[in-house]
């Protein structure tokens, strides 16, 4: 009789001797909510600026403005821990704040995961009042932003947004933009976005993208309110996926549309694959639309 010989591949003995000396149990096991850290609140004072600077491996953040609120920021930490991985919450990381200067205030995460594994998923929520200038640079590995900004006296002077691997949902109406360069961006995950009525002061380029996913945006604009001459682009790329784009644009807007497929089909005003309205030349306001899509359909109605 032939001996049998067992075939054990070096990746698969690695990862078990890496599993065993970590004192695991139950490799890759769920999550389970166990509690919040103490919750960061910030009371107005004298702040006209909040830096919120957070980075989240697994998880999400939850952002809002509030117009009732007596603080100027409120966040709430909530932990969940691999079960199985012997985390404990006290070891979970915290959200820490530092006063920049008498005018500004930072809000500062890192959940600092590294390994095979990550052990601690955060969901961040968080509460801002209103009249302050934001600067948003979110970043989430794994999970889903929802981000809510629609108040007439807030401005954001930096927005900066990135997910790798989940869901954008974006909202923001009747702010103050001063942000030249806005970015949005998934790698892998569709973004919900609605544009209304965004007030900036300088002319903007919008980063939009994502590899794998849909973009759907509802985008409205009320006309022109100052004499200075505004153009406000927007780069929309996606590689696999659609883009659909619904616009309520004041008739004193001018726009103009470039689409570009290699597989799916185009829709725009006019039937082509680009639209450039009659005012675009004369208006004081104008918004420019580069659409492209490697595998999908766009469409803008």
């Amino acid at each position: 009789m032939k001996a049998t010989h067992l075939r054990i591949s070096v990746p698969i003995v690695l990862l078990v001797i890496i599993f065993v000396f970590s004192g695991c149990t139950v490799p890759f096991g769920n999550f389970k909510y166990t509690g919040d850290k103490t919750p960061v609140t910030i009371a107005k004072s004298t702040y006209t600026t909040l830096i919120l600077d957070l980075q989240v491996s697994v998880g999400s953040i939850t952002f809002e403005v509030d117009s009732t609120a007596s603080y100027l920021v409120n966040v709430v930490n909530k932990v969940s821990i691999r079960e199985g991985s012997g985390g404990t919450l006290a070891e979970a990381e915290e959200v820490t704040s530092s006063e920049i200067d008498s005018d500004t205030m930072q809000i500062s995460f890192d959940s600092q995961d590294s390994g095979l594994t990550t052990n601690y998923k955060y969901d961040l929520f968080i509460n801002v009042s209103n009249n302050i200038e934001l600067q948003l640079n979110l970043l989430v590995t794994t999970g889903v932003i929802d981000v809510n900004l629609r108040d007439s006296t807030v401005t954001v002077s930096v927005l900066d947004v990135v997910i790798t691997t989940g869901v954008l949902t974006f909202s923001i109406a009747d702010v103050a933009l001063t942000d030249s360069s806005p970015t949005l961006q998934t790698t892998t995950g569709n973004q919900e976005l609605a544009i209304f009525n965004v007030h900036s002061t300088v002319s903007t380029l919008w980063s939009i993208s994502t590899t794998t996913g849909t973009i759907n945006i509802d985008f409205t604009d009320n006309p022109p309110t100052s004499s200075s001459s505004l153009t406000h682009s927007f780069t929309i790329d996606v590689t696999t996926g659609d883009i659909d784009i619904i616009s309520d644009l004041h008739q004193d807007v001018g726009f103009k549309i470039t689409a570009s497929v290699s597989t799916g089909t185009i829709t725009l005003p006019g039937g082509s694959n680009s639209y450039t309205s009659s005012n675009f030349a004369s208006s004081t306001l104008k918004y420019d639309f580069s659409l492209e899509t490697t595998t999908g359909d766009i469409k803008f109605t």
